[in-house]
């Protein structure tokens, strides 16, 4: 089988990887593809997550990351689905002082946060009742997204510039190359490349980025690189039907102090418990056994209206952070053809209008965002 080139190899078509190849394809015209070890895109991480469009953060760089996302989002609200029913934090008010977005942030007062009377909380949301809140923060422009929309607007436009999605092709060893590299612009970059054995064959790359998600460290392991130890944690989602009524129209609710989180979804509620396990071994995602039973434990510690509540369905994915919490984008140092998109932590979906963005701007310049520099490892 030949060896194919490539300018540049993104390796994931998650939303990290997907992002990136839309916005770098608007700019750059050298030949990039996108490797996805599944057949379907998003089958991890980006398709599993509970759809969560969160400007409303305690760190002040994906704040600003989130955002500048949902302003685009709002031009885009046809296409992907977004939907900005807002949200309720719940915590004391210190920590809610730190999610507050401001109206300078948001280009205006009534899309800024505001803090809420508990009271009228529960009014809105009568779930909450019996819930002890010591304070609530509303953030209007929060809000839902259609996953699968948004992740194939980012690959349909990303392919109609020319960029090649190449699925069920999974990395299985990468040979750093000296000299010029693959591809008619890899000199943007100086000398070398990598050589990819992939499961559809060899393939050359002017530059690689790891957009592997889960697979990030491994990968970066297989090309030589040294980096940031990004580490998965398992998260899992449920979907509960309960007895009282749920308005569609409600918005996100989540408490930040004692860790858990819910929406209407389907005429049920999706509900997560904001668990996080370690992944060991195995990166398929699996129900944990007895992760029903800690479900139980929360809803009757926090929230007696939801005692009757049953479970539906319930999955797991996987949230893969640095040790900072901050997303790493950029050139590793030592080793600029290998280009950092990873560390998303659950901000992959919400946040990923700036992610692209930057990480865009970072293979075409070759300057990490400060923020999320890998240089800061």
């Amino acid at each position: 089988m030949a060896t194919e080139s490539f300018d540049i190899v993104i390796v994931g078509a998650g939303f990290a990887g997907a992002a990136t190849a839309y916005h770098l394809s608007e700019r750059f015209s050298g030949s990039v593809a996108i490797l996805e070890q599944e057949k379907t895109p998003g089958a991890h991480a980006s398709g599993r997550n509970a759809s969560l469009m969160r400007q409303s953060e305690t760190d002040p760089a994906i704040r600003a990351a989130a955002i500048a996302s949902r302003q685009a989002y709002e031009g885009l609200a046809g296409e992907i689905g977004y939907e900005p029913v807002g949200s309720v934090l719940l915590g004391s008010g210190a920590s809610l002082e730190l999610a507050r977005v401001e109206g300078a942030e948001v280009g205006g007062e009534s899309a800024a946060s505001r803090f809420v009377i508990p009271e009228r909380v529960v009014e809105r949301i009568p779930l909450l009742a019996g819930h002890a809140i010591e304070a609530a923060l509303e953030t209007p422009g929060d809000g839902v997204i259609d996953t699968w929309a948004l992740l194939t607007f980012y690959l349909e436009g990303a392919r109609g510039r020319g960029v090649e999605l190449l699925t069920e092709c999974r990395v299985e060893a990468v040979e750093r190359l000296g000299g010029r590299g693959a591809g008619a612009q890899a000199d943007l970059a100086g000398g070398g490349g990598y050589r990819l054995r992939t499961t559809g064959g060899t393939i050359e790359a002017g530059r690689l980025v790891d957009a592997a998600g889960a697979w990030g460290s491994e990968l970066a392991t297989m090309a030589g690189v040294d980096g940031p130890e990004l580490v998965p944690y398992k998260r899992h989602l449920f979907v509960l039907d309960v007895d009282a009524p749920i308005d569609t129209g409600w918005p996100f609710v989540w408490d930040l102090d004692h860790g858990f989180y819910f929406r209407p979804e389907s005429g049920g509620l999706l509900f997560s418990i904001c668990d996080e396990e370690r992944a060991a071994g195995s990166l398929e995602e699996s129900v944990t056994p007895g992760i029903e039973e800690a479900l139980a434990d929360t809803i009757y510690a926090r929230l007696p209206a939801l005692e009757d509540a049953r479970v539906r369905r319930v999955w797991s994915c996987f949230r893969t952070r640095a040790s900072d919490g901050r997303f790493v984008i950029g050139p590793a140092p030592g080793a600029e053809r290998f280009v950092w998109v990873a560390g998303l932590g659950g901000h992959g979906m919400g946040c990923s209008w700036e992610i692209g963005r930057l990480a865009a701007q970072a293979l075409l310049t070759e300057h990490a965002p400060a923020a999320f520099a890998p240089e800061r490892f």
